[in-house]
């Protein structure tokens, strides 16, 4: 998971004109937005690949990036 702040026109348009055309067909990536937050979910995970830095004019400050495993919703542990 990938979170940036700043200008989230901008940040969305970058992620789609940018980045997507980077990625391999197995790799997908699904874009949330929240008022001057952009949050990026990388799918599947294990693809290896991580989000180039956006352009400084866009972010307000650094990205924020995690890595998460999926877990089922009915799993009991």
């Amino acid at each position: 998971m990938w979170e940036a702040r700043g200008d989230a026109d901008g940040l969305l348009a970058w992620l789609r004109e940018e980045v997507r055309p980077q990625l391999d067909e197995e790799v997908r990536l699904e874009l949330f937005r929240s008022a001057d937050r952009v949050v990026a979910l990388i799918r599947p995970a294990e693809a290896g690949f991580r989000l180039p830095d956006p352009p400084a004019e866009l972010v307000a400050r650094p990205p924020h990036a995690w890595g998460f495993d999926t877990v089922p919703l009915d799993e009991a542990d």
